[in-house]
Order: C-alpha cells, then sequence, then structure tokens
C-alpha cells in the first residue's frame, strides 16, 4: 500500500510568520524611535485634531499674530543689527525679513543666504552672522552692505552629524562662541565619538575648538542669563526607553557632565555619579528647542524668564509639547538655580524657536505651518 504523505497546511505557517514580522517592525520601530502603543494612539490622535492659526491661545494681554508666513520649514531665528528679522529654513536659505511699512506684518522678503546644509542655529557677532549647519558652523557676511551676503567662510568642520546634528549658537562679550552639538544616536547604542553630545567652545574663527561641558543629547538651543556669564541650554531627552525621561534646561559649566547617555534628570537611570540635574524639566518628548531669555519692556512682568519652543513628540501627539512655555528662575541662597516651568502659549502646529524682538514682542517659529508668531500687544 502506497504511504501517504501528510503536509502541513501553509494556513499554519504564514500566521507566524506575519506575527514574527509585526514583532520585529514593532522591535525596530521601539528602539529606533520608541514607537510604542501609546506613540501609536498619540498618531492617531494627531490624526483626528485638525489645526488652524485661530487656534493660539496666549495669556489675557497678549495679542497674537501672524508676522510672516509662507516660509519653508523654520528652524531657527536671529535679530539682525539691521533690525531685520532673520530666518533660517530647513531647506537651507536664510531669509531677512522686515516690517517696513508698519503694518504688522513682513511684506519686504529677502534671500540673505542660501545653499545651506540644513541650518538649525543662527546668531550675531557684530554684523557677521554665524549659522549651525549640518555638520559644523559657517559664517555668512555681507561685505558691501547690500542685504545680501556674498560671502562664506567655513568656521567649523566635520563635527559629528548623524541622528543629530549642530545646533544652536551663542557669543560671550569678549566673543568666544559656543556651540551646541548633538548626539549620533538615541541613548549611546552606537559607539560614541569625539565631541558628540556636548557644548562646546572655540574662538569665534574656530580656533581652540573644545568641548566645554557633557552628556547633552540634542541641546537644540543656548542662551546666556541677561547681564551674567551663566550659559543655558535647552536638551531633548532620549527616545527609549520611551516612558519617564524629561526634556531639560541645564545651566552649563566648564566640565559638566549632564547624564546621556545613562542619566537623566535628577538622578534617574545609571551611572549618575557626578553629574548635574536640570534647572528644569519638561514633558517627556516634548522636544524642547529654542531658547530665549526676555529682556523687553511689553511685558515687565516676564523680565529675565526664560521662553522655550516645545517641537513636541514624533507622533504629533497633541497632547505633548506643541506649546511655548516660560521658565521663571530664581537663584537660591545655595548658589542653585531652579526653574517653575508655566505654559504660556499653545496650538501651534510644531514651535520650534522663539526670540524677543526689538520691540519687546515675542517672536515663535513654527515649523510645521510655516509662519512666524508675533506675541505682543
Amino acid at each position: 500500500m502506497a504511504s501517504r504523505r501528510t503536509r502541513r497546511p501553509a494556513r499554519l505557517v504564514w500566521p507566524g510568520l506575519g506575527l514574527l514580522l509585526v514583532g520585529l517592525c514593532f522591535g525596530l520601530g521601539y528602539f529606533g524611535f520608541g514607537v510604542t502603543p501609546a506613540f501609536v494612539v498619540g498618531a492617531v490622535r494627531a490624526a483626528l485634531s485638525p489645526r488652524s492659526s485661530t487656534d493660539i491661545i496666549v495669556p489675557e494681554g497678549v495679542r497674537v499674530s501672524v508676522w510672516a508666513q509662507g516660509l519653508n520649514s523654520p528652524t531657527s531665528l536671529a535679530f539682525g543689527p539691521d533690525g531685520r528679522l532673520y530666518v533660517a529654513e530647513l531647506t537651507g536659505d536664510v531669509i531677512a525679513l522686515a516690517d517696513r511699512d508698519g503694518d504688522g506684518t513682513a511684506e519686504a522678503r529677502t534671500v540673505f543666504a542660501s545653499n545651506l546644509n540644513v541650518p538649525l542655529g543662527l546668531a550675531f557677532y557684530e554684523s557677521d552672522l554665524y549659522v549651525g549647519r549640518r555638520g559644523g558652523v559657517v559664517r555668512v557676511r555681507d561685505a558691501d552692505g547690500d542685504g545680501v551676503a556674498d560671502t562664506t567662510t567655513v568656521i567649523l568642520d566635520g563635527l559629528p552629524a548623524s541622528r543629530h546634528q549642530t545646533d544652536g549658537i551663542a557669543f560671550d562679550p569678549d566673543g568666544r562662541m559656543y556651540v551646541g552639538q548633538g548626539s549620533t544616536s538615541d541613548r549611546g547604542e552606537t559607539s560614541l565619538v569625539p565631541l558628540e553630545a556636548s557644548i562646546l567652545v572655540a574662538g569665534r574663527d574656530g580656533s581652540g575648538l573644545r568641548a566645554l561641558a557633557s552628556g547633552t543629547r540634542n541641546p537644540y538651543d543656548l542662551a546666556f542669563y541677561p547681564g551674567t556669564d551663566q550659559l543655558f541650554a535647552t536638551d531633548n531627552g532620549r527616545d527609549v526607553p520611551a516612558s519617564g525621561v524629561p526634556d531639560e534646561l541645564n545651566l552649563i559649566v566648564d566640565g559638566g557632565n549632564y547624564g546621556w547617555p545613562d542619566c537623566w534628570g535628577t538622578g534617574q537611570g545609571a551611572n549618575c555619579a557626578g553629574t548635574l540635574s536640570p534647572v528644569a524639566e519638561f514633558q517627556e518628548r516634548s522636544s524642547v528647542d529654542g531658547l530665549t531669555f526676555y529682556t523687553g519692556d511689553l511685558f515687565p512682568e516676564w523680565r529675565n524668564n526664560a521662553f522655550v519652543a516645545l517641537y513636541g513628540a514624533l507622533s504629533g501627539d497633541p497632547d505633548i509639547g506643541r506649546k511655548v512655555q516660560r521658565v521663571e528662575l530664581t537663584l537660591a541662597a545655595d548658589g542653585i538655580w531652579r526653574g517653575a516651568v508655566f505654559d504660556f502659549a499653545s496650538g501651534f502646529d510644531r514651535p520650534l524657536d522663539v526670540t524677543t524682538g526689538l520691540d519687546g514682542a515675542l517672536y515663535v517659529a513654527d515649523f510645521g505651518a510655516g509662519i512666524v508668531y508675533r506675541l505682543g500687544k
């Protein structure tokens, strides 16, 4: 009698392979981007929460207006000595804007510089504009005074550029340049490379480059507390694990270690011995980025307060970030800075930078909407 061979039904194999594939995708999503069920829920909430420019909510006594629109993913703002607002665009241009007729909108628009590789930071020293771009810093100069840059000089090059890159820039009164330098990975899952995840300092010509401080995963922006040499920086917390890791505002000190990749917040995580705690903490995964200290006259009650732009979660969850917050800083008797965080303005798409205007208003760059908002009176 001929033997019969029994074939395993294919329908029992494919579900197993499907589950394996789903598991692999989830693992890659989690360890690569911190994708969790909460991430998926946030993405669904984002899809179901349409917004418009009329959604911006500000405190009583503050008036919000669209000062400029039609920008290509604005990343950084800086007022120049000529009174114009300079806006870096992700696409590589720096646009100079001005409201010449005083109607509350910027009708004068000039491409000041172009062909920059992912510019994320702008800072003026005297009449020269320094740009933090992928892999380093360049200086763009308008030598003939026609309102358009005619020379571009590489100041720093070859800096780490992978998951993150070179970010914001600040100058002290002596002309020393401070640069936020992002990490090449999320949590140190790849080998660390020199100068990543640090605050760098150099001469404004790039000489004497060194790491001033370490352990800052992605220090997007830097600013000095008014009238002092106290340097502060925002820092984005890691994505994995996907709970318990806040974003931070840090006081930067020479030789300071701020914990990344193992330690976060105030003594959380591992290997925290000798690390410095943040001055203020922000909602997990809110991506605290742009930073300015308010020095204007329109709102004297908030003078010297820090204002920060929270870009929001990668999922787009409308309940995470996507706002501007105010940080009231106090220097305690023990010499420690402490910050109390308050909501200030919400309803943005993707606010990425904030700066204090020459007119005393706050200006917010909304990366997602391509808008610069003016928050004034």
